[in-house]
């Protein structure tokens, strides 16, 4: 379990004496040009390389000095990845290169895998500077009292998301997924908690969980504490029962709150249930108000402190203290395609949807979509703070029959090793274009929908859409249809 990360990198290469090793071939053929002279795979706990960008350096295809470069996310990107709230976005470094001039770079990927290239890491191969810094994309903590001596059971046991138990917190560790694929059988299994923690992007909780029958332990691992439900013993003497309803009446969530005031059955432990706000309002104290939100997690309802429905006079143990959680408003966001595989390669590329005309002439029409009518019909939505899954996702895109998508078609003119894409109407005028007998070879990529990062429905909030590349021949025209591009869907 990674709980803090080093802020110096010891990269597991001995000496990494770059002078020494064998130089490693580039495109390169300009004098101004940077050549890599070395490249190599860090061999050091994968745990000690997460990584956050510092928005001050882009990310390539290529160490970006080096001739064929291509940005993969721009300086604004990788800004944005920075504060980014979604552990999906979290990147692990696994390569490490040094040009002539001195400079390291690194190799990193995103854990969605929709960002993956090479980023400058500063004149040192010791530890990340320039574009990237050592990241705790989880930070242990300590149990509660309550946490220790309590028993829980699953939530939501079965197949979904919430329901499963992983082997690291959901998305802290790159490729470190559940610890088991459907908790059915677990239904009836009471669960103690021996560990605490907090994802950094998140800030949600997450504790790791044991089957109290010892003799099975394969549902043992990490979970949304909100996708638990306390079982154990109400405990009078220091508890409060906690009921939250919607507003017709329907339960949400039970759970029991131990006071830290508490003396003994009927003590009044008003002042560790509610407090002031800056406002000079009524609210919930702190950890309370946290308990609270916990519970409503990803469901779509707040429970707000500041409603006059959810204040009590009196909060005394051994009673039953009944609050209304709200829905949010149903929202419609917008959905983003991205390639996480590409051919050429591409990968983690944002795809851009084309409304009219023929092809542009630059070397990115692959990566530029269109499909006659792309409309979205039914919008991808839900109640906003109310989580979605990656099946949730596929099945809206499903429905709006966006299974595939099609770059506009493109000819390829092949110089070295160096390859371009150009617009099929120019390139009969160009040499080095790869031919199919006399006539000028036509491509297209074809894209396959194959998945979508999991997230939270937000107001102005963008899912992000994976699919897959392929590239086919073709021998249509070059001329492409216009496509309806759905306001939702871009």
């Amino acid at each position: 379990m990674q709980s803090s990360l080093k802020k110096s990198l010891y990269l597991g290469l001995a000496a990494l004496s770059f002078a020494s090793v064998a130089a490693v071939s580039t495109t390169a053929s300009a004098k101004s040009a940077a050549k890599v002279t070395s490249d190599k795979v860090l061999t050091t706990d994968a745990t000690k390389r997460n990584v956050n960008l510092t928005g001050t350096n882009a990310i390539y295809t290529k160490p970006g000095t080096v001739k064929g470069a291509k940005v993969v996310a721009t300086t604004t990107t990788a800004k944005n990845l920075n504060k980014s709230t979604t552990s999906h976005e979290n990147f692990r470094a696994y390569r490490v290169a040094k040009t002539n001039r001195g400079s390291i770079y690194y190799k990193v990927v995103s854990y969605n895998k929709v960002y993956r290239g090479w980023v400058y890491g500063g004149k040192s191969a010791t530890a990340f500077a320039g574009g990237l810094t050592s990241y705790d994309t989880f930070k242990e903590g300590t149990l509660t009292a309550d946490q220790k001596t309590g028993t829980y059971k699953l939530a939501n046991p079965g197949k979904t998301e919430a329901g499963l138990t992983y082997k690291q917190p959901a998305w802290t560790q790159y490729k470190i997924g559940k610890t088991i694929a459907d908790t059915t059988a677990y239904k009836d299994a009471t669960f103690s908690v021996d560990k605490v923690g907090t994802r950094t992007r998140e800030g949600d909780t997450w504790v790791h969980v044991v089957n109290q029958n010892t003799a099975d332990t394969k549902a043992d691992g990490w979970i949304l504490l909100s996708n638990l439900t306390q079982t154990n013993a109400f405990n009078e003497q220091s508890q409060i029962k906690v009921n939250i309803k919607d507003t017709d009446g329907k339960t949400i969530k039970e759970f029991y709150y131990t006071a830290p005031s508490a003396k003994g059955l009927n003590s009044d432990v008003t002042s560790d249930v509610y407090g002031t706000n800056a406002d000079s309002k009524t609210d919930f104290n702190t950890a309370f108000g946290k308990a609270v939100s916990a519970q409503v997690s990803g469901t779509g309802y707040t429970v707000a402190g500041t409603d006059s429905v959810n204040q009590s006079a009196k909060v005394l143990t051994g009673s039953t203290l009944n609050l209304v959680a709200r829905k949010g408003d149903t929202v419609s966001m917008k959905v983003q395609p991205w390639a996480v595989s590409a051919t050429p390669d591409q990968a983690g590329t944002h795809l851009t949807l084309k409304t009219t005309g023929t092809p542009a002439s630059d070397a990115k029409n692959y990566n530029t979509v269109v499909t006659a009518g792309a409309t979205m019909t039914t919008p991808f939505s839900g109640v906003e703070g109310q989580t979605f899954t990656s099946t949730d996702l596929v099945n809206n895109l499903t429905a709006n029959k966006l299974n595939t998508l099609t770059s506009v078609k493109y000819a390829k003119v092949v110089t070295g090793d160096t390859t371009t894409y150009v617009n099929p109407d120019t390139a009969k005028d160009l040499t080095g274009v790869v031919k199919d007998g006399d006539h000028v070879q036509l491509f297209q990529t074809v894209y396959t929908l194959s998945g979508g990062v999991p997230g939270t429905f937000a107001k102005d909030g963008i899912a992000q859409a994976l699919y897959t590349a392929n590239e086919v021949k073709t021998t249509a025209s070059a001329t492409t249809p216009d496509a309806g591009n759905g306001s939702l869907f871009g």
